[in-house]
């Protein structure tokens, strides 16, 4: 872990403890769950791509294909709430004002471009998965993805600076 990492889990439990909504993408929701009593592992198997999600608040979190990469997993801090999840893993999750996604809402051909030039390509082909599919399914996205990641944020927006945390039936 880099040395850096110390830094950042202090500074998401000072932002907490101030009230301050942290959104977590990834890594960053990963951290989320560390810093507040969860914790990360090695997942079974690596989710690339384009990856179904079901959720219990689709005011808040949509469920369907959101873009993935990741290697990990999260265990729930003690005062989370699950918000989405696929069979292999917890999707998302919310504590207090913080809202936690394992998924790429920003996701677009731009930025998968800029991946695969900074070795995604080798991971796609060391995982058997077709570069040309990823591609084109992600460039199909491009638009809807964009409107699906703004409606994210500003429910996010909406749920965590009103202090009030999203149901979940």
């Amino acid at each position: 872990i880099g040395s850096w990492v110390a830094t950042e889990l202090a500074m998401l439990r000072t932002a907490h403890d101030h009230r301050v909504p942290v959104l977590g993408i990834c890594f960053g929701g990963q951290l989320l769950a560390a810093a507040h009593g969860g914790s990360v592992s090695r997942s079974a198997a690596p989710e690339i791509g384009w990856v179904d999600i079901d959720s219990e608040d689709e005011s808040l979190v949509p469920s369907g294909s959101w873009f993935q990469w990741h290697y990990d997993q999260w265990e729930l801090p003690e005062a989370a709430k699950e918000v989405a999840r696929n069979p292999q893993s917890s999707q998302a999750f919310v504590l207090d004002r913080n809202l936690a996604v394992q998924f790429h809402p920003e996701m677009n051909s731009e930025i998968l471009a800029s991946w695969i030039a900074t070795g995604g390509a080798d991971e796609i082909d060391r995982f058997g998965m077709s570069l040309d599919q990823l591609v084109r399914q992600t460039a199909d996205r491009d638009t809807s993805n964009r409107q699906r990641a703004h409606r994210l944020v500003d429910q996010f927006l909406h749920h965590m600076t009103k202090g009030s945390e999203p149901s979940v039936t």
